[in-house]
């Protein structure tokens, strides 16, 4: 190598540095000739140097100008053998890319022709078709970290051989490596890589995760059409892009009772029914927003129990025609003070062909965490007023509730932030009960303060994830508790002659019970009833208070009608899963045992004249479903649960010879009231 003064150096890369954003060409004097990036380091174009016993080492610094080269461009090692250029790939035999190298762009080495083996030496991004079509590749060595791009091992069919570093993140896109000889010899359904499972090859309608696996990998399951339900596991805490997307069937996503999901990519669960029949406008999965479904609003608040706004969270909410163009409906949103993470592009409606993408104006509230989340992604936040400071003179006085109340009255106009600031029941309107509540905050009736309604949760989505989050901590945290059970026959209305009979089928399996459990048992999770993640959509009423510091929550879930089972259908499923789905306190499973075990009370056929014991049929609905809890404000941990259900019973059949039937059994109205509590307390957290 000729030596160069380090002089004309200092002149060449201040010339480089000075071309600004460009990209400059830049031909260093050494093995290898690149590009300078933004950044100010290196993305290599071309090989200067020689080959020797067939190892070609990517380099990983310009010792010379000691600048990094942390990439290799696209296509630049790209084979052919009309490019003379690129005649010593004929004998290359390995590859070792250096630990600074970070990214190897689309097509940077396809279709070479001798290369056998591989090595990554630091943690790499594999851009599209990186290494595509090298049918001699056998062995592929990453020593780090690694995320493969789509198609980025596609033809290499020979490759048998996939070497990851325990303890080292691993996930791959579409296709990255399904042509290789390693994909196709696996021989069970879940293909794996480290604790990261990248692809699904089974046909079954119901899976569950095994519990090794702690990353359900990008695209693992896109594409499936026979996958219907899919139990995660407890142990998973990531799911990558387009993870389920498209799986035409997919209806039932059922979580880990005290899983903790971290992070869910871009269009995970896009295209599938689960994600299409989720009721709401927000859909989140643990406290991520992972999209946002809502219709043709200007404003959109997300919930104060979001900690995290994931990619592309609310991409795609615009139209679009060749006539007119673009055209956005959301021209605000506010950020909660919860947000501690915003995902790339999080809040781009959409992303151009340019590359550029468009945002609504974003607000957020001074001096918290999530204006310093957005800040630092880039995006530029206007200050957001403070709850019930409608003024913005920093105090809640009766001039602020004077002007709630005019603008409920629509005798004041006011912007969508305005009404955001005076809507602190968070029922999305401006209402005399929000200027109400501010007079009585104004004059200190309430012991509420502007910050408090920062986090107190206030919409139906807010009140139900805190809800769920308190008790999935107790259920985390394994913290014991004292649980109460008790149950009660608390109306009737039967013929009287058979009134004890049927009475007796919803007595069946009443228990009046307390047990304590202590910390750090199985018997305190397992006791524990955790919520499923529920959609807003099975919530009746829901209500939030402050109080001491306390937040007391009440949910009213939608009643469950006409379960109703007979010969042809001797089945309680189908109503008890309805049933779960609003509330997960106590099941219908106690009705169906009372009759599967009574001797005297089974299922026959209506024509079956001789059977003089019979059930023909049995309604039951649930009313009422209601979960209460209180939490401590500032901690999350919950002090009480509470939850209750009301059963109402109806039957239909023979005892001894003579017909039973419920009164309006026809109507379907239940004649046996039943109410079922269940009573947490005493947590010792």
């Amino acid at each position: 190598m000729r030596m160069v003064s380090k002089k004309l150096i200092s002149v060449v890369l201040a010339l480089v540095l000075l071309m600004g954003t460009a990209l400059c060409a830049f031909a260093a004097i050494g093995d290898f000739s690149y590009d300078v990036k933004e950044d100010g380091t290196g993305a290599i174009t071309v090989f200067n140097g020689e080959i020797e016993n067939g190892v070609f080492t990517v380099s990983d610094e310009d010792e010379l100008l000691e600048l990094p080269l942390t990439s290799v461009a696209p296509a630049a090692f790209m084979y052919s053998s009309s490019n003379s250029d690129l005649a010593f790939l004929n004998n290359v035999t390995s590859i070792v890319v250096e630990a600074g190298v970070k990214e190897i762009g689309s097509y940077a080495f396809a279709n070479l022709p001798a290369v056998k083996t591989v090595e990554f030496k630091g943690d790499v991004v594999l851009d599209e078709n990186a290494f595509s079509g090298c049918k001699t590749l056998q062995k592929v060595i990453f020593d780090g970290s690694a995320y493969l791009g789509e198609y980025a091992f596609a033809g290499c069919t020979a490759m048998e051989e996939l070497v990851n570093a325990e303890g080292k993140d691993f996930d791959a896109e579409r296709g990255a490596l399904n042509d290789t000889a390693w994909f196709k010899n696996y021989t069970v359904d879940f293909v794996t890589v480290g604790t990261t499972l990248i692809a699904y090859k089974g046909a079954d309608e119901e899976e569950t995760i095994p519990l090794n696996i702690t990353t359900i990998g990008a695209c693992a399951f896109e594409g499936n059409n026979t996958l219907k339900k899919i139990i995660i596991s407890r142990y998973v805490d990531t799911i990558g892009n387009n993870a389920f997307a498209d799986c035409a069937a997919l209806e039932e996503v059922v979580w880990s009772d005290i899983g903790k999901i971290t992070e869910v990519g871009k269009n995970a669960f896009l295209n599938t029914p689960y994600y299409d029949n989720y009721e709401g406008e927000f859909f989140i999965i643990g406290d991520i927003l992972v999209k946002y479904k809502g219709g043709d609003v200007s404003f959109v608040r997300i919930p104060n129990t979001v900690k995290e706004v994931a990619e592309g969270a609310f991409d795609g909410c615009y139209t679009y025609n060749e006539k007119d163009g673009y055209s956005f409906v959301i021209s605000s949103i506010v950020v909660p003070a919860s947000v501690t993470e915003c995902g790339e592009n999080c809040f781009a409606l959409a992303t151009f062909e340019d590359g550029t993408t468009y945002s609504p104006r974003i607000y957020a509230y001074k001096g918290t965490a999530a204006m310093d989340a957005l800040t630092e992604a880039g995006y530029l936040v206007t200050e957001m007023p403070a709850f019930a400071d409608l003024d913005r003179d920093g105090k809640v006085t009766a001039a602020d509730a004077r002007l709630a109340l005019r603008i409920a009255t629509k005798l004041d106009s006011a912007d969508d932030i305005m009404k955001a600031s005076a809507d602190v029941d968070g029922d999305t309107r401006v209402t005399a009960s929000d200027a109400r509540f501010i007079l009585r905050m104004a004059v200190e009736l309430e012991d509420v303060t502007s910050e408090d309604l920062l986090y107190m949760p206030r919409t139906d989505v807010e009140i139900l994830m805190a809800y769920t989050a308190a008790v999935k901590k107790a259920a985390v945290d394994n913290v014991g508790y004292t649980k109460t059970v008790s149950n009660a026959i608390t109306g009737t209305d039967v013929n009287l002659m058979h009134k004890s009979k049927v009475e007796s089928i919803a007595k069946k399996n009443m228990t009046n019970s307390k047990n304590t459990y202590a910390s750090d048992t199985q018997a305190a999770i397992d006791n524990l009833i955790v919520p499923d993640l529920l959609a807003t959509g099975s919530i009746k009423t829901a209500s939030s208070e402050i109080i001491d510091g306390k937040y007391y929550i009440t949910i009213v879930f939608e009643d469950v009608q006409d379960a109703c089972v007979t010969l042809q259908t001797p089945d309680y499923a189908p109503a008890d899963a309805a049933f779960k789905r609003v509330v997960p306190a106590v099941n219908g499973q106690v009705f169906y045992d009372a009759i599967s075990s009574n001797s005297w009370f089974k299922l026959v056929d209506n024509s079956d004249n001789r059977t003089l014991n019979c059930v023909r049929k049995y309604a039951l609905s649930y009313s009422a479903p209601t979960a209460k809890i209180v939490i401590d404000s500032a901690t999350g941990k919950a002090e009480s649960i509470s939850l209750s259900c009301t059963y109402n019973f109806a039957v239909d059949g023979r005892v001894n010879g003579v017909d039973i039937s419920s009164k309006g059994f026809k109507t379907g109205d239940g004649t046996v009231t039943r109410l079922d509590t269940i009573n947490f307390t005493d947590f010792q957290w």
